[in-house]
């Protein structure tokens, strides 16, 4: 894992570039710039990881390019259960709920990561308190994706088909 400077990775994806992903979306330059200066920045080679099971969730991550596998913990297994692509955020549910990491996050192909701490996440509260509100939206949207999607494999994973009576 390799620590990137902010206008390093602003320069070289541009602003626009960034208010295109679905975390970031409605989201002025200005905390957008904000979140990339305070937060870290990191380029994540295939294979490399972000967190182990267990960990404390201090943190957050938005993927700003690539795609991070995540291995949920089951019965002392590792199963890979999906992954999170471009513009994505990962690891917010547990941060939030104030709890442990409960899988391995690992990039799936290189890519750039921006991690967000408890602590930068309550300044830009203070901070952006209105870009804040839009920001929370746009990751409880994200949680909402997610809870459809589980939904989904719950619902298939059941086993019942609607009959065809015709």
């Amino acid at each position: 894992m390799k620590i990137l400077e902010a206008f390093e990775v602003i320069e070289t994806l541009g602003v626009p570039y960034l208010q295109e992903l679905s975390t970031f979306g409605a989201l002025s330059e200005d905390m957008i710039l904000d979140l990339l200066q305070h937060g870290r920045i990191a380029h994540l080679e295939k294979g490399e990881y972000i967190a182990h099971f267990g960990e404390e969730a201090a943190d957050f991550q938005v993927v700003l390019k690539g795609t991070l596998a995540y291995y949920k913990r089951f019965e002392g297994h590792d199963v890979l259960t999906r992954h999170f692509r471009q513009g994505e955020q990962i690891g917010f549910d547990e941060m939030i709920g104030l709890i442990a990491r409960n899988g391995t996050d690992v990039a799936a192909e290189d890519c750039l990561v921006l991690n967000i701490s408890s602590s930068q996440f309550y300044k830009l509260h203070v901070d952006h308190p209105a870009e804040f509100g839009i920001f929370m939206l746009n990751l409880a949207r994200e949680l909402a994706r997610e809870i459809e999607l589980l939904e989904d494999v719950i619902g298939k994973g059941t086993g019942w088909q609607v009959e065809n009576t015709g």
